[in-house]
């Protein structure tokens, strides 16, 4: 029982001494012995607990998906949250998920920079990426789009199916991967240019929910 506590507390050391590496540094240039220093364990363990590089990578990415859609979640469980008409729920739920960005920019584009380095080896498609990341915010955004449909905030000519859903999500992994990439290149002129799109993009959301304009 205390060697199984040890590990899972070895294991959460590493994740977070990952993020952390990778959140300074590219990830390619973040060896196992970095991180091994990093969490104060060995690289013997690391190997005993992943493997592989790409195992670990794997599972840093997973790990830090669970935190950032469980606080998602709690979100969306909110009073404030559950009072808003189905429409307002689905710009609520874009704009809290892209005001993410700024405060978790170097994090975000680490998790991109695994996503690059894993699909290279061929062990993972980016596919697998876009299918978890839809899985796992489909649900939500599914449950606001009926309540609208039902309340009459949202008016979708074309209807609510599969597709339409996907390509929202997709585009909006888009942005923020990309919004979290120039945040982090600190160019002042493209952060503006992003602020002002995604203020844009809010407004073109808005009235294709309201089937003032045909998605």
């Amino acid at each position: 029982m205390r060697t199984e506590k040890m590990r899972i507390d070895n294991m959460e050391k590493v994740f977070k001494a990952a993020m952390t590496l990778f959140s300074k540094q590219n990830v390619t240039n973040t060896t196992l012995q970095m991180i091994a220093d990093e969490a104060g364990v060995s690289t013997r363990s690391i190997v005993n607990y992943f493997n592989t590089r790409e195992n670990l990578l794997l599972a840093t990415h997973q790990r830090y998906i669970e935190y950032a859609f469980g606080e998602l979640r709690k979100f969306c469980e909110t009073e404030e949250y559950q009072k808003l008409n189905g429409r307002e729920q689905v710009l609520a739920f874009t704009r809290h998920i892209l005001e993410f960005v700024p405060k978790y920019y170097s994090h975000i584009y680490a998790m991109k920079e695994i996503v690059i380095a894993v699909t290279a080896t061929g062990i993972a498609s980016d596919e697998r990426f876009i299918n978890e990341c839809v899985m796992s915010l489909s649900k939500p955004v599914v449950e606001s789009m009926k309540k609208g449909m039902k309340d009459g905030s949202v008016n979708l000519p074309n209807g609510l199916n599969e597709n339409n859903i996907k390509m929202f999500l997709v585009v909006l992994r888009g942005i923020f991967e990309e919004y979290a990439e120039i945040l982090k290149s600190k160019n002042e002129e493209a952060i503006k240019t992003v602020s002002s799109a995604i203020e844009t993009l809010y407004a073109y959301l808005d009235a294709i929910l309201k089937g003032i304009i045909k998605e």
